[in-house]
C-alpha cells in the first residue's frame, strides 16, 4: 500500500499533538510525520519573537497574544494536505479555532512532576519551568463531545518508540 492509500489519507487529514509544554509534542510530531509520510509542523515556529521572549521570561500567553499564533497555524493547515502539527492547543477554543473535517488531536497526558523534570533536562529552548504553571492553569483537558481528542497517556517509562506505536495504534494506523 503507497503513503497515499493508507487509512490516514482517506479518514485523517490532519493530526495535531496536544499538550503542554514539555509533553513531547515535537519528538511525537516528527516520528508521526515520518511514519505517516507526511510534513511536520511545529507550531513554536510560528510564534512571534515577542511571544518567544514573553514565554523565556516564565510568562504565560494571553488569549489575545494566542489568537494571531492561531490564525496563522489554521492558515498553514488549510494550505496543507495531509499534515502533522505539534501545538499546545491547550483550551477548547483553541482547539475548535484548529479543527476542520479530518482531524484528530493526540493529547499527551503527562504527570506534572514528569513535566518539570523534562522541562529542567531541556537546554535551548525558550520555554523553560517557569511557564509550566501558567501552561497547567490554561490546560482544559479534552471534553466530553471532543470526539476527535485521543488521549494518549505518557509515564516515565513510556519511550519515544512505545508513544510512537501508541499514536499509530489510536489513530488506527498499523
Amino acid at each position: 500500500m503507497s503513503p497515499a492509500d493508507s487509512p490516514l489519507s482517506v479518514v485523517v487529514q490532519r493530526v495535531i499533538v496536544m499538550g503542554v509544554s514539555g509533553s513531547g509534542k515535537s519528538t511525537l510530531g516528527r516520528a508521526l510525520g515520518a511514519a505517516l509520510h507526511a510534513p511536520f509542523l511545529d507550531g513554536d515556529d510560528y510564534h512571534t519573537p515577542q511571544a518567544r521572549e514573553r514565554m523565556h521570561a516564565g510568562h504565560g500567553l494571553t488569549d489575545a497574544d494566542r489568537a494571531p499564533w492561531l490564525a496563522r497555524l489554521r492558515a498553514e493547515l488549510d494550505m496543507q494536505g495531509r499534515v502533522v502539527l505539534a501545538c499546545s492547543a491547550l483550551k477548547r477554543t483553541y482547539r475548535d479555532a484548529l479543527r476542520a473535517p479530518g482531524t484528530r488531536f493526540l493529547y499527551l497526558d503527562v504527570p506534572e512532576p514528569l513535566l518539570a523534570t523534562r522541562l529542567r533536562q531541556r537546554r535551548g529552548h525558550y520555554a523553560g519551568t517557569d511557564l509550566l504553571p501558567s501552561q497547567l492553569a490554561t490546560l482544559e483537558a479534552p471534553q466530553r463531545g471532543e470526539h476527535d481528542v485521543l488521549t494518549l497517556p505518557v509515564m516515565a517509562t513510556t519511550t519515544p518508540a512505545g508513544l510512537l506505536a501508541q499514536a499509530l495504534t489510536a489513530l488506527k494506523v498499523t
